[in-house]
């Protein structure tokens, strides 16, 4: 989460959190955004990793302060095990004497950062919509889509009934060949302590392949489908 956010955006919030301190600069840790076990389990997502990182900087000669974020990665088996029936079923049809080698990213995933500030203090609104935009930026920046553009946003409701809006894009894959393209989202909120992002990816459309004499379709992903799923999900975070 930390490296997001760029000097001069950190400077922004730096003058933020110093008026609102009043001389009291202890960080909180930043709690998980964890999505609900049972919501997991019922959609057949697993957790992959979470990670803790704490960030120090210097505000004077005798005073520091201490960013808390906790970053938590889901993935989804279930879409991954069906992408690999479809496969497997396609080899087995065309009696291809081959594996196919699909690019590793083709599947869905959730990415949850929290970021814990000092006395409960909160990132500026402006502040949250430029990392909301950075964070798409990276994912086109790392390679994993082209042709990013904003589609559409929407209410989402949370667990503890408050509504947050969430911003969703499509784009090419990284596979443009196979007319594969990807559907994302990116949302942010907040509770009483810390300031949470969301971002969401998942395929959308038919992969096509051409193994002579065949081009057909390898497999299809229904990505509206899998979006409003894992919305679902994102709505268990609290």
């Amino acid at each position: 989460m930390v490296p997001i956010i760029k000097k001069n955006y950190f400077l922004i919030s730096l003058l933020f959190i110093i008026s609102l301190s009043s001389g009291c600069l202890e960080t909180p840790q930043a709690t998980p955004a964890a999505i609900d076990e049972n919501a997991l389990l019922a959609y057949g997502w697993s957790q992959v990793s979470i990670e803790e990182n704490s960030f120090e900087q210097i505000v004077t000669d005798s005073t520091s302060i201490v960013l808390n974020s906790t970053t938590v990665k889901y993935h989804n088996d279930r879409l991954s095990e069906d992408i690999s029936k479809q496969v497997s079923d396609f080899q087995e049809s065309n009696n291809l004497p081959i594996s196919i080698m699909l690019p590793e990213n083709l599947s869905a995933q959730i990415i949850t950062y929290r970021l814990s500030l000092p006395s409960g203090a909160k990132l500026p609104t402006g502040l949250v919509s430029k990392i909301m935009e950075k964070k798409i930026a990276e994912i086109e920046d790392d390679g994993e889509v082209e042709n990013l553009q904003e589609t559409t946003s929407r209410n989402l409701t949370l667990a503890d009934g408050t509504e947050t809006m969430v911003k969703v894009f499509s784009a090419s894959g990284n596979t443009t060949d196979s007319g594969m393209r990807m559907l994302g989202f990116v949302t942010a909120f907040e509770n009483e302590d810390t300031s949470t992002i969301v971002v969401g990816l998942v395929p959308d459309g038919e992969y096509r392949v051409e193994v002579w004499p065949i081009n057909d379709t390898l497999f299809s992903i229904d990505g509206e489908s899998e979006l409003d799923e894992m919305l679902e999900l994102v709505s268990t975070i609290e």
